[in-house]
């Protein structure tokens, strides 16, 4: 990476490359573009293991690579009924932290499932008890926003975030989630920096295609899309709050592409615009 940028921890979102893509496919594909880190899903971790690669033999293989890892997401870490809509989504908090002991990844991603009933308080003391049993393992956890489920923007997720007072427990800023949803620019700029641990990057068109849920699958290389993404970037920026980050670009169109291709391509997209958020 450019020396300008060398403040910054890369992360290669798995979206970017294909959810459903070879693990083997995206770890060369981390190592030639110059990320430190990887995004995995449980689901990801767990068919490794089912294919007779352990968790344990996975994370060393990952830091052989000189790649951290994050692993990404959970949705049942608070009381109420199990999300259990797809294998990806049914783990238990306590499946993912064996996991975490295991595989030993920097950070973990959690969202909400898409409704929830429970006052703010409860939902913030599950994210702290998270928070707490992760840190066992020097996991951080951050809370991902999603405008289709029930934590929809920052402004949400902050409150979550503050009420558990956690040190290890922050906030992942998605770009598409931020302008999708309630682009609060206001509540961004209230934000300690040090409270967004990461930052995920991708374009939309002008026109949502089908549902929100649809349209998250159709999402733009930076800068091809309508997004502010300068402003937002240069406000994170002012914040100190570029200290992670890397492209999310979730669509056929890179994910049809050689995984090294489709990662160059998004993280050249990503150092421009940081480079004109910084110039």
């Amino acid at each position: 990476m450019a020396e300008a940028l060398g403040d910054i921890d890369w992360v290669l979102w798995s979206g970017t490359v294909g959810l459903q893509s070879p693990l083997e496919g995206r770890i060369d594909a981390a190592t030639a573009g110059g990320f430190g880190q990887l995004s995995l899903s449980p689901l990801d971790v767990v068919l490794a293991q089912e294919a007779g690669i352990s968790p344990v033999e996975l994370g060393r293989r990952l830091r052989d690579a000189g790649l951290e890892i994050v692993l990404d997401g959970l949705a049942n870490w608070y009381d109420g009924e199990p999300f259990t809509v797809a294998r990806s989504v049914a783990f238990t908090a306590g499946e993912v932290l064996e996991l975490c002991e295991a595989l030993r990844p920097v950070s973990l991603t959690v969202f909400s499932q898409p409704t929830c009933d429970l006052p703010v308080e409860e939902v913030a003391a599950s994210f702290g008890t998270l928070c707490d049993r992760a840190a066992e393992f020097g996991v951080r956890v951050q809370l991902e926003f999603m405008p289709m489920m029930a934590i929809g923007d920052l402004p949400s997720a902050a409150a979550i975030v503050q009420a558990a007072d956690r040190a290890n427990g922050g906030l992942v800023l998605d770009t598409w989630h931020f302008f999708r949803g309630n682009p609060d620019f206001g509540a961004l700029e209230a934000l300690p920096g040090d409270r967004i641990f990461t930052v995920q990057v991708a374009d939309g068109a002008a026109d949502i295609q089908g549902s929100l849920a649809q349209d998250t699958f159709q999402r733009l290389l930076p800068g091809d899309g309508c997004f502010d993404l300068g402003r937002l970037l240069g406000t994170l920026d002012r914040l100190g709050a570029l200290r992670s980050i890397g492209p999310e670009v979730i669509s056929p169109v890179t994910a049809a592409m050689p995984p090294a291709e489709a990662a160059l391509l998004a993280r050249d997209r990503v150092r421009e615009l940081v480079r004109n958020a910084r110039s």
